[in-house]
């Protein structure tokens, strides 16, 4: 079978995903391709035992797309990008345009990761991921000149001081052997920045209807998306608030700011409604011991992700 038919076979006839079923099937077909070949032995030296994640991640983040079911709106599944319901979509890219995507991030990828940002960011995306395939890949517009999101030449390797300086601080306290608090800064990330800052909100009005999408995979007309270089500075802004929660270790925060990982002038973080300074000890408490139906903190935005009509 073809590329294509094979990853339509695995996608569209499964309701259980299973990425390592498609790559074993589909990616040494893209490596064979003669465009590639002599790329993929320099790609396989630089990255290691990382090179199976970067094939994940390129499967996943060019050939597919995980749209909410319609019509009710209750759960997501993985498509494909040439899917009938992209039909007329700015998200929608045929299959050979994909392949195109694939075979031109392949190519500038060794020459991108000759900067030592570029490389530590890789890496780190590879190691302290919270979304499942996680790499640097993001849009350069919202929409092209074409009206299009899913694109040749839009879909870019990127990384900037901001986007490191996320990755650090991620990965510094999620780490056991650095982190002042890493079971609880792991459940931060994954219970509530993952969903409310990654993650769209169930929403069943409108013309965009959408639940628990990817923000960058939403339609882009949605208020509901952001590109993923906007989804992380908003993890960055939430964590570093918690950073500047009272209480938290005096010693990790001056050991993040000598890393220029924190902010040097990081003043404690008051509730925007009365004032009050917030505890860090309070939201830990709450965090990691829960009781059903009570919540007195909220992750939320003061300027949302949505953008402003």
């Amino acid at each position: 079978m073809t590329i294509q038919e094979n990853i339509e076979q695995i996608v569209n006839t499964n309701d259980n995903f299973n990425m390592k079923r498609l790559a074993n099937v589909a990616w040494p077909l893209i490596e064979a391709l003669p465009s590639i070949s002599g790329i993929v032995t320099v790609l396989r030296n630089l990255l290691g035992i990382n090179y199976r994640q970067l094939s994940h991640s390129i499967l996943r983040n060019v050939f597919l797309i995980e749209l909410v079911k319609v019509p009710k709106i209750e759960t997501t599944k993985f498509r494909v990008r040439w899917f009938d319901q992209l039909n007329d979509d700015p998200r929608y890219c045929s299959f050979d345009e994909c392949l195109n995507i694939a075979v031109e991030l392949l190519t500038a990828l060794p020459i991108w990761l000759q900067s030592s940002d570029h490389s530590e960011c890789m890496n780190l995306f590879f190691s302290n991921s919270i979304i499942p395939y996680e790499v640097p890949l993001d849009y350069s517009r919202r929409l092209t000149t074409q009206g299009r999101l899913h694109q040749q030449g839009n879909l870019i390797w990127t990384c900037d001081e901001l986007i490191l300086r996320t990755l650090r601080l991620r990965k510094y306290l999620t780490d056991s052997t650095t982190s002042p608090d890493h079971e609880f800064f792991q459940t931060v990330l994954s219970d509530k920045i993952k969903v409310k800052t990654y993650l769209t909100d169930r929403v069943l009005t409108g013309s965009h209807k959408t639940n628990r999408e990817k923000r960058w995979e939403a339609h882009p007309d949605s208020v509901h998306f952001a590109e993923r270089r906007v989804c992380m500075a908003i993890e960055y802004a939430l964590i570093i608030q918690i950073c500047a929660f009272e209480g938290f270790p005096r010693a990790s925060l001056i050991q993040l700011q000598n890393a220029n990982v924190l902010p040097q002038n990081l003043p404690t973080a008051l509730c925007p409604i009365t004032g009050d300074e917030l505890s860090y000890e309070a939201f830990r408490s709450e965090l990691l011991n829960p009781t059903h139906g009570k919540a007195d903190f909220q992750v939320g935005h003061l300027n949302p992700v949505q953008r402003q009509a």
